[in-house]
């Protein structure tokens, strides 16, 4: 059974769940207060939403940005360890161009090396 209360103004009877007298149009305090605070509420989750979108969307944006950095960090160091690797093959090749010049000087043969490197 509804609650009925009686306007203040015209006093006439209405549902206690209504907002404002059907007659004259008065608000109820009551009513009104609890459709604010229903409204109220219903911004709030929504703002909730928002921000729960909104954190969802800086993690992803962050995920993505993360793994850009962790790839162009793995890109500079292989290009590092190339360059090294190609600088130690070139210093190792200039090493043994000097060393058979060297051996050429004092007329010392490939086979004559080999035999040195074997004692």
């Amino acid at each position: 059974m509804k609650k009925m209360i009686k306007c203040e103004t015209c006093g006439a009877e209405f549902d206690a769940s209504s907002v404002r007298c059907p007659y004259c149009g008065t608000g109820y305090a009551p009513a009104e207060e609890d459709e604010y605070m229903d409204k109220l509420e219903e911004v709030r989750q929504d703002l909730h939403r928002q921000i729960d979108n909104g954190n969802k969307q800086i993690k992803k944006g962050m995920g993505g940005t993360v793994r850009v950095i962790i790839l162009a960090v793995i890109v500079i160091l292989l290009l590092v360890l190339g360059g090294l690797w190609l600088s130690g093959r070139t210093e190792r090749s200039r090493s043994d161009r000097k060393k058979e010049e060297f051996l050429q000087n004092q007329g010392i043969t490939t086979q004559q090396e080999e035999t040195i490197d074997d004692m």
